[in-house]
């Protein structure tokens, strides 16, 4: 597998860096001791003689591999099982590689920052290494999963769950995360090295397939509801909820290294890319057939229940019906789930058998997350639970996952402990790579070519004002939010460096917006669907955010066209390819009212400088009671928008009518019906 080798090449990777980087003896000196790493190679780990791993099950390594311990071992003092530690977790993956030396597995599944850092304070000292996650459990993961994925019924309980999940990352857990840092500090030796680990983005947004050919749901209520679908919104906006985790860990662990308070050098390892940049690694890959293990997606990188439709019906309204054998093993594996659940409480893998110990944590301890079903805001629940490791280790990484985070924290010690023998890291040289996102039918969003070049340069000078100071950072805004136009224009720097230029920002911005989805016959409106350049350690991104804009169909008619040229598009559709409207004109004795529904025009500005502006010059004033109002999807016929307003009478010949004002406005309506 791809990962394995990748682990695998890491420590060649030492060896070879050990022979040039670093100035040391190649294969011809005659001194080089055979199969053996110098003192002062970084990819030589003879310094770690006694080391840790702390943290939630993301270390722990729920399901991935066997179990550690028994069940019967708990009652003895024994955490493994309780804590769902496996042996293919990417600690032992990294003990095994490390070889003997005295390790302490401390992770525990479900622990949250306040449990993680009564793990630290339990540790035996003067440790050389310590790897660790952390964060997780502090958006209520848990809850996330049963209420948004699992058991999707109740869309006010999922937004509950993710809202406390937002505040928990704008409040808490920055000051948890200094806090175990704090703690690690009293626990560590002199020239020693943490490893912060990551999370990664579980979730693949391409297209809509996920949500209308797959079933996540693992029960179903008695009165049988329609459950929420994983759409490509709900799946953005979990990958932002990592996206933003992993903002908040870099920040941290780049605070300490300017700070260097510590005796210890600390490093975040970011594993992100990889599911998503370099492998097809992550949940609603196009080419999934929603079963796990899933031949179409060998490098999938988390655990996850087969999600083919279980005699339900998919996104097209049409039943599909899992062959006998998958559908005996789905109500096999839900009754056992159901019989888990209801009669757990007799089998719960807990230090006591009397149901669940709570930590209470110290005073100067971390903020609770307060998370659904905490009874006491300073109690948190230690260990797996209740909830079985068959379902619980999903939207957790598989043995794939684990060999990726080992081979991504390896290196980050490698990166590490070349600091401390006064080397620069060893680094790859960073190829640039140029994107267009492209106009097809699995990416939807589009905005227009003349807003993104008027908002390129804005972008840049704010991120030259604002940026932060340290290296690995990201910037982006989100302009015409609300809008058919709504685009976020994003810059992300490698964790090598910290190095901003305006004038690079804009040309790159300028070269993804006009060197995109140009001269295309099948989008003459000259559309942008974004796209990304990495040029070395800066990548800059456009993204149009409203993916559900109309995309007619060859032939397709709907009030869209003027002219009976179609312009010819396959059968998946494509962009608009002229704006359209439709106006209706009341004669109300005193005054005119008029309705006007658009697209394709007038796409972020609310008509206020395109659209109002013509009306009033061909009116002449007394425009009133304007209402613009830009639809969440577009109506059953296409629009996008809706604008109500009032003129003076007898306005309609000579404006509306003949088409004057909306063509001014960049439209087109074919007349305007009615008596105004």
């Amino acid at each position: 597998m791809k990962t394995r080798i990748l682990l695998s090449s890491l420590f060649l990777t030492g060896t070879f860096y050990a022979q040039s980087a670093y100035g040391l003896p190649n294969d011809t000196s005659p001194n080089l001791a055979p199969r053996r790493q110098l003192p002062r190679d970084p990819g030589n780990f003879y310094w770690v003689k006694k080391w840790a791993a702390v943290g939630d099950s993301y270390t722990a390594g729920i399901g991935s591999g066997n179990p550690l311990g028994k069940a019967f071992l708990t009652f003895a003092g024994d955490e493994d099982y309780q804590c769902s530690r496996y042996d293919t977790s990417y600690p032992m993956i990294l003990k095994d590689e490390l070889g003997g030396s005295d390790f302490q597995f401390a992770a525990c599944s479900g622990d949250r920052t306040g449990n993680i850092y009564q793990q630290i304070k339990n540790l035996d000292g003067d440790l050389d290494l310590v790897i660790m996650t952390a964060g997780g459990n502090d958006l209520c993961l848990s809850s996330l999963i049963l209420k948004c994925v699992f058991s999707p019924y109740n869309e006010d309980s999922c937004n509950d769950v993710l809202n406390i999940a937002q505040d928990n990352l704008d409040q808490i857990i920055e000051d948890n995360f200094k806090l175990l840092l704090d703690a690690l500090d009293d626990k560590m030796a002199e020239t020693s090295i943490v490893v912060f680990n990551g999370y990664a983005q579980f979730f693949n947004t391409e297209n809509e397939d996920c949500a209308e050919n797959e079933d996540w749901t693992l029960w179903t209520p008695p009165n049988n509801p329609t459950p929420m679908t994983m759409t490509v919104k709900r799946r953005k906006r979990f990958n932002d909820l990592v996206v933003q985790l992993n903002d908040i860990i870099r920040k941290v662990v780049n605070d300490a290294r300017k700070a260097d308070k510590y005796k210890y050098k600390i490093g975040f390892s970011n594993w992100d890319p990889w599911p998503s940049k370099y492998v097809r690694g992550q949940y609603c890959d196009p080419s999934s057939s929603g079963e796990y293990p899933d031949e179409d997606v060998p490098d999938l990188q988390f655990f996850k229940p087969s999600t083919i439709p279980f005699l339900g019906t998919t996104g097209d309204g049409m039943v599909k019906v899992a062959d006998l054998n998958e559908t005996e093993r789905i109500k096999a594996r839900m009754q056992e789930s159901d019989e888990m659940l209801t009669h757990s409480a007799s089998f719960r893998r807990t230090r006591n058998p009397l149901h669940m110990v709570h930590r209470r944590l110290a005073g100067d301890g971390p903020a609770p997350a307060n998370c659904p079903g905490d009874k006491d805001g300073e109690l948190q629940e230690s260990g797996g639970g209740w909830i079985p490791d068959d379902i619980g280790k999903n939207f957790h990484p598989n043995e794939l996952g684990h060999y990726t985070i080992a081979s991504w924290a390896l290196q980050t010690a490698i990166d590490v402990r070349a600091e401390w023998l006064g080397f620069d890291p060893p680094s790859c040289e960073m190829v640039d790579e140029f994107e267009c996102y492209g106009s097809d039918d699995s990416r939807r969003a589009y905005a227009s070519e003349p807003r993104l070049n008027e908002k390129l340069k804005d972008f840049c000078d704010d991120v030259e004002d604002n940026h932060p100071e340290e290296k690995g950072w990201s910037w982006s805004k989100k302009y015409d939010e609300g809008t058919p136009d709504e685009t976020e224009f994003k810059m992300q720097l490698e964790d090598t460096t910290d190095s901003f230029d305006h004038d690079t920002c804009v040309e790159s911005m300028q070269r993804i917006v006009n060197g995109c989805d140009g001269d295309d016959p099948d989008n003459p409106m000259d559309w942008k669907f974004g796209g990304s350049w990495r040029r070395g350690d800066h990548t800059y991104i456009v993204t149009p955010q409203r993916d559900n804009r109309p995309w007619p169909k060859d032939g397709d008619d709907g009030g869209r066209k003027r002219s009976s040229n179609n312009r010819k598009r396959d059968d998946d559709g494509g962009p608009i390819q002229e704006p359209y409207g439709k106006c209706d004109g009341g004669y109300k004795v005193f005054f005119s009212s008029y309705t006007i529904y658009g697209a394709g025009w007038a796409n972020w500005d609310y008509g206020q400088d395109s659209f109002l502006g013509a009306a009033k010059d061909c009116v002449g004033g007394g425009i009133s009671d304007w209402n613009f109002e830009y639809f969440d999807e577009p109506d059953d016929d296409g629009y996008e928008w809706k604008v109500t307003f009032k003129t003076p009478i007898w306005v309609n010949a000579r404006c509306f009518d003949n088409n004057k004002v909306v063509e001014q406005a960049g439209g087109f309506t074919d007349g305007c019906s009615g008596t105004g």
